[in-house]
């Protein structure tokens, strides 16, 4: 039978949004196909290897071995997933290619699914999506959904398309997802993979960790040292950041001022890609990757997608209060 695999990034101890959509179109494609689903988990687990655990494959049921993903369990059952699989890894897990690729390679060698559906916003789809088409030779859809009823293709925003008829396997980025009810089974059976090793040994990670690295995606404040230095500005700086749900990032020259919270010092000049970052003063970090870009204090220019200029306290503030009425 074909396999649907969903690869699910959490969001602390709860699945990723991005990734419960994700799951939701997988799940109307495996029914219109006749396919199991899959929902995989890659967990971070530093012990040595349990002697009771072979090395490859062991079926558990929950809590058993699978007691540490006891909390996200429930999600996936209700979101659809026939089973679950869980990777352990002595990496630490990092939205990278060379962090998890290791685990999930596994993943893709035991089941061999016919397609691979991210959450296009989920923090690891922009790096192990394309691997991924790239090393089982699928085709890759980007912001892809599920059309139809019964006999569902699986259709790309550029109008390329695939259904159950077609031949090779697909890598699917998915945008947007049917609404489904809850379902599933609280007994769904959870496979536990334990492949030997954790990050890729042939690339270091130099000069950051893993809590900056999950800092480059999503929302992020990137507050400039004279800024931060200002206190008005440093609290309505966390108060946009909390209303956005992102994090306040800048330079240890920032930290010095107490702006920063312990992990979100970014170091001069590193390059960060968030989905959106407001861009506080001129921070001293490469803010140019952001998907979208908004300035405080400075003008825009190219690659800005709004400015406010004047003074930054007041700015922050009104922006932060507009964006709590709403």
């Amino acid at each position: 039978m074909a396999a649907v695999l969903v690869h699910i990034d959490l969001d602390g101890a709860w699945p990723h949004a991005s990734s419960l959509q994700a799951l939701a179109a997988g799940r109307v494609v495996a029914s219109s196909w006749g396919a199991t689903l899959y929902a995989a988990v890659i967990v971070h687990d530093p012990r040595s290897r349990s002697e009771s655990l072979p090395p490859g494959v062991a079926m558990a049921q929950v809590p058993g071995e699978a007691r540490a993903v006891e909390a996200v369990r429930l999600a996936l059952a209700r979101g659809g997933a026939d089973k679950i699989v869980v990777v352990k890894t002595e990496a630490a897990i990092a939205p990278l290619w060379s962090a998890l690729g290791p685990a999930w390679q596994a993943v893709l060698d035991h089941l061999r699914p016919r397609l691979v559906v991210f959450g296009a916003d989920a923090p690891s789809a922009s790096e192990l999506g394309p691997r991924t088409a790239a090393r089982i030779g699928a085709r890759l859809f980007l912001r892809a959904r599920a059309i139809g009823s019964e006999d569902v293709e699986l259709r790309d925003r550029d109008g390329s398309y695939m259904r159950a008829s077609d031949s090779g396997a697909a890598v699917a980025l998915v945008g947007a997802a049917p609404r489904l009810e809850p379902h599933g089974d609280d007994d769904i059976d959870v496979m536990m993979l334990a492949p030997p090793g954790g990050a890729d040994p042939r690339i270091e990670l130099v000069g950051t960790q893993p809590a900056s690295l999950a800092r480059t995606t999503g929302t992020l404040i990137a507050i400039s040292d004279d800024a931060a230095a200002d206190p008005q500005v440093a609290r309505a700086a966390h108060r946009l950041a909390h209303v956005l749900g992102g994090h306040v990032v800048g330079s240890a020259a920032t930290a010095e001022t107490a702006a920063l919270e312990p992990g979100a010092v970014i170091e001069r000049g590193a390059p960060l890609a968030p989905a959106l970052c407001v861009a506080v003063g001129i921070p001293a970090i490469d803010v140019a990757g952001a998907a979208s870009l908004v300035r405080i204090g400075s003008t825009g220019g190219k690659g800005v997608d709004g400015a406010l200029g004047g003074p930054i306290a007041s700015n922050l503030v009104e922006l932060a209060r507009a964006l709590e009425d709403r």
